[in-house]
């Protein structure tokens, strides 16, 4: 796999992990909660993103693992 390629996953595997922490909390310290009223959707949001990032992490592994790249080359 590129270093471009090994970069961008690195930084939508910290972007994922992110938004799972930020999930984590709203979901198990209702303090965390208290700056947003419609708590429900915030959830329905953190889990919109984790699903777009997994999408975009499963891609890359399925097309630009060093046995495909071989395939590019």
């Amino acid at each position: 796999m590129s270093a471009h390629l090994k970069g961008i996953l690195k930084k939508l595997e910290g972007q994922r992990d992110i938004e799972l922490a930020d999930l984590n909390t709203y979901l198990t310290n209702q303090v965390a909660i208290g700056e947003h009223p419609d708590i429900g959707v915030e959830i329905e949001l953190k889990i919109e993103k984790v699903d777009a990032l997994d999408s975009k992490i499963e891609t890359i592994q399925k097309y630009f693992n060093d046995s495909q790249m071989d395939l590019l080359v």
